[in-house]
Order: structure tokens, then C-alpha cells, then sequence
């Protein structure tokens, strides 16, 4: 195999990891305020360790799929099988982080891959927070409508309340019912932290290799993120990617004409096909 990948650039940037635009940002700002005009306010809320927030948020999370709304990363750590399209077919994913193995399974053709990281290298998964669209002074963060809450992950939610000309309005509630706008959030700078014992920081959807070349390592020493790849920038061919990081891939497919309409002719190709778009465009490697 001659095709060469390279990471895609917006996994090697420092800061933005997300995908923000305009469209994505549409979604999930209220746009009966306007920019200008509004004072920035001291938006501090307490009340995140409550037991009514936690749940509150692990609601909004499985509404939406446990999905960042803005660059779209899913936490497959959650468990279950998750819906990925993969050009004309549907696939399920399922990956638990302690097995290193991670499996695709495509209904339609009744096949089952096995993709098996060597010992040690793990996929990192987004960090999923919630985000509100508005804030109510003086309302707990639970008390809020689900239309008025959104899952983001944490590098995109600290993103965007760092952005001037996002707003995020500040309403006060009047003692007859009504309520008025009273300004919007403060912006807050923005800076991407990893922290190499916590995979909750990498990138989302990263390979990621854990130290093993010594027992008992604390703080940073624990887990050895893959360096070379964004710093040096270089060229992967497509079967080093698999030689480095991939030790098994393994295709099961049921071929009994009963329940299958496939031949084993036809569903190669569609196997070759989700591997190389799974390292492509969900791993993050991609053609030069």
C-alpha cells in the first residue's frame, strides 16, 4: 500500500482542537440580543458537584448522543454501539479503552471488525461537558429548560467563552414573571492545558501510548503522548500507521445466503473500504 497520511491539521494546532464556523456556532448561541450594546458581567455559578446538576447533565449528554454539538467528537467511552456513516453505509462502533480493541460492525453486509491496538496505546475521548446558552441570575444550573442546555466537549466550551462576539446572555427574573436582559458573560481567556496524566485533555480521538518502560512513574512520566507525529509532522504511510499502532485486524462476516444477500467478493472491498476511512477520516490520517 503506497498511500501516505498525515495527521489532519486541525489535530496538530494548538489551540482551537475544535472545529468552530459560523454555522456550527449558529446552533447553539440565542440571537435576540445583540453584541454590542450589552455590559459584560460577572457570570460565576455555584453548584457543579450537586448531585440535581450531575444528573441534569448526564441527561442533556445522552440526548445528544454524547457528541460535542460544534466539532461533532463522540465519547464511544460511554458505552453501548454508536452511529457513524461511513460513505454509503452504516456502521456501529463500540471501544472500551481498557481492551485496546475496538470493533465496527456494518448491519447490512452482517460483518464485524476487529481493530487491536498493541498493549498500551489507547484512543483518547473527548471530555463532554454542558454547556447553558443563557444564564438566569440567581437559578440554580439544574433549573434550567433542556432547549437551554447543550453538550460540548471541554476544549470547545472553553473556546467559546473566551470569544468577544459570542454572547451569552444574562436575564434577571422580575417578581410578576417577566424578565430583562441585564448583559451578557465576561469573556475568559482561553489556553489549552495537557496534562500527561490525564487523557481527558489530549486531543479527542488521539492515539496514545502509556509509558511501560518502567513501574511505579508518577505525574507526567505516566502516559508518553506520541510527540513525533505533530511536532516533526511527518509522512506515515498507510501500512506504518497500521505496523505501529495496529497489531490485529480481524474481519468476521457471515456469508449464509439465508440471511446474507452478500457474496464474499462484495464485501472485501467494503471492508477495505471502512478500515481505510475509519484511519482517515476518524482517526485523523489522510491522504498527502
Amino acid at each position: 500500500m503506497n498511500n501516505q497520511f498525515e495527521l489532519d491539521a486541525h489535530r496538530i494546532k494548538s489551540e482551537p482542537f475544535c472545529k468552530m464556523n459560523e454555522e456550527s456556532l449558529a446552533q447553539i448561541e440565542i440571537h435576540n440580543y445583540g453584541k454590542d450594546q450589552l455590559n459584560n458581567l460577572d457570570d460565576s455559578q455555584l453548584g457543579y458537584e450537586d448531585p440535581r446538576w450531575i444528573e441534569k447533565s448526564k441527561s442533556i449528554k445522552a440526548r445528544d448522543g454524547y457528541t460535542c454539538q460544534v466539532c461533532k467528537a463522540v465519547d464511544l467511552m460511554q458505552g453501548g454501539l454508536f452511529f457513524f456513516q461511513q460513505g454509503d453505509y452504516e456502521t456501529y462502533h463500540h471501544y472500551e479503552g481498557n481492551s485496546s480493541r475496538y470493533e465496527i460492525h456494518v448491519p447490512e453486509f452482517h460483518m464485524t471488525i476487529n481493530i487491536d491496538f498493541y498493549p498500551g496505546y489507547h484512543l483518547t475521548m473527548p471530555r463532554l461537558n454542558v454547556h447553558h446558552k443563557i444564564y438566569y441570575k440567581n437559578r440554580s444550573l439544574w433549573d434550567y429548560q433542556d432547549d437551554c442546555l447543550v453538550t460540548l466537549c471541554e476544549n470547545c466550551h472553553h473556546y467559546l467563552h473566551s470569544l468577544k462576539d459570542f454572547v451569552i446572555p444574562i436575564v434577571e427574573e422580575l417578581s410578576d414573571g417577566n424578565s430583562v436582559l441585564i448583559g451578557k458573560t465576561t469573556p475568559k481567556p482561553y489556553k489549552h492545558i495537557l496534562d500527561h496524566t490525564d487523557l481527558g485533555t489530549f486531543i479527542p480521538w488521539a492515539l496514545v501510548k502509556e509509558n511501560r518502560w518502567g513501574e511505579g512513574l508518577k505525574g507526567q512520566d505516566l502516559i508518553d503522548y506520541k510527540r513525533a507525529k505533530s511536532e516533526n509532522k511527518k509522512w506515515y504511510e498507510y501500512q506504518e500507521v497500521l505496523d505501529n499502532h495496529v497489531m490485529h485486524i480481524n474481519v468476521f462476516a457471515r456469508f449464509d445466503p439465508r440471511v446474507n444477500k452478500h457474496t464474499p467478493e462484495e464485501t472485501k472491498p467494503v471492508a477495505e473500504f471502512i478500515i481505510y476511512d475509519f484511519i482517515e477520516n476518524i482517526l485523523g490520517f489522510r491522504k498527502k
